[in-house]
């Protein structure tokens, strides 16, 4: 029984939610800006905007406001009530007639100068001879206007004339407007305060300059900019107008970054093996923003052994804002399928940002490289290494993305001049990923990587750097595979090749929110002679768990040739 009662209180809310209404007769923006304006939901007219159960007047008033603002001001309209089951529904028929089109335009700008960005803005004006009208487009266009201007420094600027006159009778619209700008005022004083780093720092990333033309969009800007800098944790953009002297004050209110920083890593890969890192940061060594980072990496470890990596890096901002000078010195303990490597370097490069997606690097390594090796390759080596970077990247999410690109490319060369007799080559390395959504649940991930080496074989497999030569196979490579097992070898031994292709195509699907499930297919090697080469493949599936840090990945992959065998694959990263 109380089951039956509360089912017939539930069927008396639902009638008494509001009135049901069908319109015919027009199409679906029209219809839509109807619901809209009497806040109609699933076509029902909510009794709280009716006030009564039956308001006919209230309806068609409302209705034809709502095709007034789209141009159409003489609709014939007729609203009747019919019956169906146990409840009424309004059935709204509108006949619309000619619309009221747009005619003469005239808006004239009233500026003591010429300013592009308005002329430009007039002259796309939404107001187009023979459109249909459509007040919403007006009152925005009008509104942008304004808005433009102040942007610009027009801080005075108004309408003079502001005219809207509709002819029904001729089904005609005619807007004249004339736009009085006023004086454009200036950037009086820019005041910096809060930062112990220096003001002309600042300045190379803030386009704020006294005397110059206030302009909105280039504060904006400027504050993004020395936001992204990585020096400042904030920056509070402070403004105050004299309209006396038609001038703008601007304040800086900066907060800096911690000056030190402590990081440690702790990480795991199937190929990488244990990674445990510490490293320190200071991020103000003086006032010119100059910092060091002192860091130590401890890769592959297992009981006896671990590659070891430790670095000095010290970065000088240069004139150029995004700019860099970093000079790097390390030394590396490696073991490789190759040997045992020990490489001290010196390197030094040029850094630069160009915009948000794009950045290139200059650098120069010079290095002293000893190697203990099965194979009949140099055991000691001394080589300068000039190269060129060029990268791309743009993504929705850096940790989960839907769309995305990221594009590297690597130029490299040495010679007998500059190293060893034997070291002298040029190389080229091309690496493209590019990730995009099928729909919110499915995703496609390619990823291509082509190198290749010119270089005399011989030479290469000698006197090669171990850090420049090819290897294909492994969790980022061609899974299925061992890492760096796919190669030219030589005294059971895996040199490394000339040559490198791989790619990959994968197809992941959201059945869980932060789980995707994946199935790919990789392929790829490296090897000496373009002539005669051939592509290893594999297949697998895995299991993605997205976190703030990025992917979790476990693979199962299966090589189709060679060793045959099931090998497991575990990452953790990002996308892109």
């Amino acid at each position: 029984m109380l089951l039956s009662a509360f089912k017939v209180q539930s069927a008396q809310e639902h009638e008494l939610s509001g009135t049901p209404i069908t319109i015919n007769g027009v199409d679906a923006p029209l219809k839509t800006n109807i619901l809209r304006n009497l806040n109609s939901t699933d076509n029902v007219i909510p009794l709280s905007v009716l006030g009564f159960p039956q308001s006919d007047d209230y309806i068609l008033n409302k209705a034809r406001s709502a095709l007034q603002a789209l141009g159409y001001y003489q609709p014939v309209l007729t609203l009747v009530d019919e019956p169906q089951s146990d409840k009424i529904i309004k059935i709204l028929t509108i006949d619309l007639k000619s619309p009221v089109r747009w005619d003469q335009v005239d808006i004239k700008l009233n500026c003591q100068n010429e300013l592009p960005e308005l002329s430009q803005l007039v002259s796309k004006h939404p107001f187009s001879q023979g459109k249909v009208v459509n007040h919403g487009d007006y009152s925005q266009f009008k509104a942008t206007l304004q808005r433009q201007a102040q942007e610009l420094g027009l801080l005075n600027a108004s309408f003079s004339r502001s005219v809207l006159n509709v002819d029904v009778t001729q089904h005609i619209a005619n807007v004249a407007w004339t736009f009085d700008c006023g004086a454009r005022y200036i950037i009086n004083k820019v005041n910096i305060d809060g930062t112990a780093l220096s003001h002309d720092l600042v300045n190379r990333y803030s386009k704020i300059r006294p005397g110059q033309n206030y302009n909105q969009p280039d504060i904006i800007s400027s504050q993004q900019a020395l936001n992204r800098s990585g020096f400042f944790k904030s920056v509070v953009v402070e403004q105050t107008i004299d309209h006396a002297t038609e001038t703008v004050d601007i304040s800086l209110s900066i907060a800096d970054t911690e000056k030190y920083e402590l990081k440690t890593l702790l990480g795991y890969g199937t190929d990488s093996g244990g990674k445990l890192g510490v490293s320190w940061k200071n991020r103000r060594v003086n006032n010119k923003a100059h910092q060091y980072i002192a860091a130590l990496d401890l890769n592959k470890v297992k009981l006896d052994k671990a590659d070891i990596h430790a670095t000095f890096q010290y970065q000088i901002p240069l004139e150029k804002a995004s700019s860099q000078w970093i000079n790097l010195l390390s030394y590396q303990i490696k073991n490789e399928e190759i040997g045992r490597s020990e490489i001290f370097t010196l390197e030094s490069m040029l850094a630069n940002k160009i915009n948000d997606h794009w950045t290139s690097q200059w650098s120069i390594v010079m290095a002293q490289e000893q190697l203990q090796s099965d194979a009949d390759v140099s055991s000691s080596l001394e080589y300068i290494v000039p190269s060129w970077q060029l990268n791309y990247y743009s993504v929705t999410d850096p940790f989960s993305a839907t769309q995305g690109w990221r594009w590297q490319s690597i130029f490299r060369f040495s010679g007998e001049q500059i190293s060893d007799p034997n070291i002298t080559f040029l190389q080229t390395d091309q690496r493209i990923k590019r990730i995009w959504s099928i729909n919110e649940d499915w995703r496609v991930l390619l990823r291509a990587r082509i190198g290749t080496t010119l270089m005399d074989t011989e030479d290469f497999n000698r006197s090669m750097p171990s850090n420049y030569r090819f290897f294909a196979g492994g969790d980022v490579s061609v899974r299925g595979y061992k890492h760096q097992s796919l190669s030219p070898v030589a005294d059971s031994v895996l040199l490394g090749g000339k040559h490198l292709i791989a790619s990959s195509i994968e197809l992941d699907y959201l059945f869980k929110e932060d789980f995707r499930w994946a199935v790919f297919t990789d392929q790829g090697n490296a090897f000496n002679d373009w002539q005669d080469w051939k592509l290893h493949k594999s297949v697998g599936t895995g299991l993605r768990w997205v976190t703030p840090v990025g992917a979790i990945r476990f693979d199962v992959a299966k090589a189709l040739d060679g060793n045959k065998d099931w090998r497991v694959h575990v990452t953790i990263g990002p996308d892109l």
